[in-house]
């Protein structure tokens, strides 16, 4: 599969640099890669550095080589195939302005994102690839790892239909409840998803009503898209080590 480097955006201009704990967690940050031409200009040194292990699954890496050889081999001139290729590459095809020496580019997925910032000249490296899980990182950009003023939620021990509020202690009852948890969790995902609210935020409120809001759990970006917990630094079943 042939890959293609795009111009970022502006509101991506941060994914071309290390974030600090808290964003690598919110964006979806699983490592990033740094390469070098070596003196000759036709080497391909690379060394590559764990974020967030947990999220480097068998897909990731097989999909990250892929990336890389496509950038390497394919077509007349592949912008990976030398310094002299990347140079005549970031002088002819439109960018992102990183600073004075550093141009970037992107490659988006359908479950990951790379970001390529590149100064093609000898004495810097002269490529840094960050690498990202867009379960993470589209809602992040989107915004959907803020918390909404309210939602609908169903109490885990009895199914019971609530309205929360953001920062307010406890929960709210709903008059229109049902007997039938099944029915009020309809409800609830019914009617969080006409106001665009995702099931991580939803699980992020809860748990804030219920266990206060400073707390890990109540930060939607701790919560997959499904609404369940991230499971931190866990090994993936089927995701052998290389």
């Amino acid at each position: 599969m042939s890959y293609d480097l795009l111009p970022a955006e502006q509101k991506e201009g941060r994914l071309f640099f290390r974030l600090d704990s808290e964003s690598e967690k919110r964006h979806g940050a699983i490592g990033y890669l740094r390469a070098d031409f070596g003196r000759s200009g036709r080497e391909f040194w690379t060394t590559w550095f764990d974020i967030q292990k947990d999220l480097k699954t068998y897909d990731f890496k097989n999909e990250l080589d892929g990336v890389i050889n496509s950038l390497r081999d394919d077509g007349q001139k592949p912008p990976f195939a030398s310094r002299a290729n990347l140079q005549t590459f970031c002088a002819t095809n439109p960018a992102y302005p990183l600073t004075d020496h550093d141009v970037g580019f992107k490659i988006q997925t359908l479950n990951f994102t790379y970001t390529f910032r590149c100064t093609p000249r000898v004495g810097d490296y002269d490529v840094y690839s960050y690498a990202f899980d867009n379960c993470y990182l589209l809602p992040e950009l989107a915004g959907k790892h803020e918390l909404p003023e309210m939602c609908y939620s169903t109490l885990p021990s009895s199914g019971e239909l609530i309205l929360i509020s953001r920062s307010k202690n406890g929960y709210s009852p709903c008059d229109f409840s049902k007997s039938d948890p099944e029915a009020n969790r309809l409800f609830a995902d019914t009617s969080n998803k006409i106001f665009s609210i995702t099931r991580a935020q939803e699980a992020a409120m809860l748990a804030g009503s219920l266990f206060g809001w400073n707390v890990p759990a109540a930060k939607p970006w701790n919560y997959d898209q499904n609404g369940e917990p991230r499971l931190q630094n866990q090994p993936k079943k089927n995701d052998p080590e290389r």
